[in-house]
């Protein structure tokens, strides 16, 4: 990451040529740049420029040049609910006990729809997407449906589970209590109070960020 485009050219030039030398070569066809310019110059690696796009993925995370994490939910929760799907004949199966699906619905479903939300902000709406996400799942694990007037609570009761948003917010504090815990100079706890260069904020509502959540 650089805050110059010069900077991030020299960098690039500078891995390029370091690999090199042991016999690594960078591909430029699976290397992209992100940036929050409108005209950004170009960035050149294997004799040629790299593609800016506006998203990635990146370690299995969705990388959005708004820094947003909106995105990286929506398509970890369509990960997991493909997953879920093909996991019905699990959930529907007589022979199984409610304690074996709900160790494999935490272990598959919960663990990719939560992939890294270590790193999320907290909003009403990605509350109530994971929360929704969570409840038709356990519904359906139990094989109740809207007919049956079964509350949320009662679902979370019967399955002895919580919302999924607590299980996030937890992540979310245990990151930040390592954090807090790490040397001044380490980059993670510098970027717990670091403030981005530029012109100042826009006008309207904050945006809504990680370290404003924590806060």
């Amino acid at each position: 990451m650089a805050e110059e485009e010069n900077v991030c050219q020299e960098m690039t030039t500078e891995l390029e040529e370091q690999s090199a030398q042991v016999g690594l070569n960078i591909s430029r066809e699976k290397t992209m740049g992100i940036t929050q310019r409108s005209s950004p110059q170009p960035i050149a690696v294997a004799q040629g420029n790299i593609e800016y796009v506006d998203r990635f993925i990146y370690l299995g995370s969705v990388i959005s040049s708004d820094g947003d994490v909106e995105a990286d939910i929506n398509t970890l929760l369509v990960k997991a609910a493909a997953v879920f799907r093909r996991l019905d004949n699990v959930w529907r199966s007589s022979t199984l006990s409610l304690k074996i699906k709900l160790g494999l619905y935490t272990s598959f479903i919960v663990s990719t729809a939560i992939y890294a939300s270590e790193t999320w902000k907290s909003t009403a709406r990605i509350c109530q997407q994971l929360d929704v996400f969570h409840q038709r799942n356990l519904r359906e694990i139990l094989g109740i449906t809207w007919k049956n007037h079964v509350t949320n609570m009662e679902v979370l009761s019967r399955t002895g589970q919580r919302r999924l948003q607590d299980t996030v917010a937890e992540k979310r504090l245990r990151m930040a209590g390592h954090i807090i815990r790490m040397p001044p100079g380490r980059p993670a706890n510098h970027a717990m109070f670091w403030t981005p260069r530029g012109s100042g904020r826009r006008l309207g509502r904050p945006t809504k960020t990680w370290r404003s959540t924590f806060k």
